[in-house]
């Protein structure tokens, strides 16, 4: 399996895996979506902050990679940018 491959895999089953950013720690996989009839995600919905929780919905190209054993999502992003992403999907063009 190459490394892309196993990234998407881990991401299917990535409920409640920490996510870091470049500059830290930014929240957690809520729940992993899923185009219709695909078994790979195309997006996360994250739990990101403590006293007033978003839900930025991230794309899944932007995982550098994923620790299953730490249960870690590494993104190819800063924090702020995470939590400025949307809170619903990107509408179809």
């Amino acid at each position: 399996m190459d490394g892309d491959a196993q990234i998407e895999t881990l991401l299917s089953v990535s409920s409640g895996f920490t996510v870091e950013a470049s500059d830290g720690v930014v929240g957690v996989v809520e729940t992993p979506l899923f185009p219709p009839d695909a078994t790979m995600p195309d997006f996360l919905v994250l739990r990101a902050g403590r006293h007033h929780a978003r839900h930025p919905i991230l794309a899944a190209a932007l995982v550098e990679s994923v620790d299953a054993s730490a249960r870690v999502v590494h993104v190819r992003a800063r924090c702020e940018e995470i939590l400025s992403l949307p809170e619903h999907l990107p509408l179809a063009s």
